[in-house]
């Protein structure tokens, strides 16, 4: 199932309402023969907007190693498109967004688009895929193939897109990439354009605030504020080890807006946590990604100990700077010598004097009020 960002509205219906609620529907269901936004390729980023949009101008992600425009009239993405699946960076991108007291409509998206045409057979992605900010990037609104030739691809848009209350991004990204002898990996454009319109009216925003902060002793506390969600919406918690791959940890369902939190046992070093809010109507909402590192504790410790006639110099690994105590222990468990000393971090050396002690099996201690290292040293 796909997952989108599904902005709703809450009305009490009176004659009145009801006739602007009518009149709001005749609206959307004329907007598919609007242009929302228009991207031409001709020498500009920038596109021609509907009314009551604004447009961001053309984007590459960050694995693309350039951009440029071909005669003046197509645009491509040039490098770092990927050989396998999909890189995350490796995309187009093209934004609108409602002007003030306004809300998006929208029905399609049209992409004329084909890869490099350069080499014995061409050169660039095989496969596309568009994406959007509704669900954070996290599922395919549709996949496709292409080839070297331009062919116009349109794309009906789910009914997540019929009710956005500011802003949408979609990224289209391009993988499978094969390049041909003498060929150059690019991914062309000749035209964008999004059909749907502006409708006059504000939706209730939906957004989850997620937190994580250390709990101590490898435990996460986690933390969400939610607005804009129905009574009956499930809230499910949902924990990574790489960004991508999410699995659930907690579930709780809410009747009405409010703020939750679950404290999570994990050793891992790197996590990555979301929450997915399904409302009743089976619409998915995902938040943002919130990453959190594990702090790993001090490894001050003992490197080794050197016997040197009547005294043992101590080899030490210390990553805070404070004052540490050095104790020489019996086989039979007598404290011999303690010795405190301040050291700052890195690998000092310590020299202790073991004076009359007979020769034999020993053991050093190293400590502080958080922690402890012992070695066993022959003297």
């Amino acid at each position: 199932m796909k997952s989108y960002r599904a902005p709703f509205v809450t009305l009490s219906v009176t004659n009145k309402s009801l006739a602007l609620v009518l009149a709001g529907l005749l609206i959307a269901f004329s907007a598919q023969s609007q242009t929302a936004g228009n991207w031409n390729m001709n020498g500009t980023l920038t596109g021609t907007a509907g009314s009551h949009i604004s447009l961001g101008t053309i984007g590459l992600g960050s694995s693309i190693v350039s951009g440029t425009f071909n005669g003046g009239t197509e645009y491509y993405g040039e490098g770092g498109w990927p050989t396998g699946a999909i890189d995350l960076n490796a995309y187009t991108e093209f934004t609108l967004t409602a002007g003030t007291g306004y809300y998006l409509v929208l029905n399609n998206v049209s992409l004329i688009q084909r890869r490099s045409s350069t080499g014995s057979a061409g050169a660039g992605p095989n496969q596309w895929s568009i994406r959007s900010s509704l669900d954070n990037y996290a599922s395919d609104i549709t996949s496709g193939s292409m080839t070297s030739s331009y062919v116009t691809y349109t794309i009906t848009l789910p009914v997540a897109f019929q009710s956005i209350p500011s802003t949408v991004t979609f990224r289209v990204y391009g993988y499978n990439t094969t390049i041909s002898s003498g060929g150059t990996s690019r991914f062309v454009y000749d035209n964008i354009s999004v059909q749907g319109q502006a409708v006059s009216g504000v939706l209730a925003q939906q957004s989850i605030d997620l937190t994580a902060k250390s709990a101590g002793s490898g435990n996460v506390s986690l933390q969400w504020q939610t607005e804009g969600f129905a009574a009956g919406t499930d809230f499910t918690l949902q924990r990574s080890t790489n960004g991508v791959d999410f699995q659930p940890v907690y579930q709780s369902q809410s009747t009405d807006n409010t703020r939750f939190q679950y404290q999570d046992a994990v050793s891992a070093a790197a996590l990555f946590y979301r929450v997915a809010a399904t409302q009743p109507d089976g619409a998915v909402y995902l938040s943002p990604i919130v990453a959190f590192q594990q702090q790993t504790a001090k490894q001050t410790r003992i490197r080794g100990v050197v016997a040197q006639g009547s005294s043992i110099k101590t080899l030490l690994h210390i990553e805070e700077t404070g004052a540490y105590q050095l104790t020489v222990w019996s086989s039979d468990g007598r404290a011999l010598l303690k010795q405190t000393v301040a050291m700052s971090a890195g690998e000092p050396v310590a020299d202790l004097s073991l004076g009359a002690n007979p020769h034999g099996v020993y053991i050093l201690t190293l400590s502080n009020e958080a922690q402890q290292s012992s070695r066993q040293f022959v003297y």
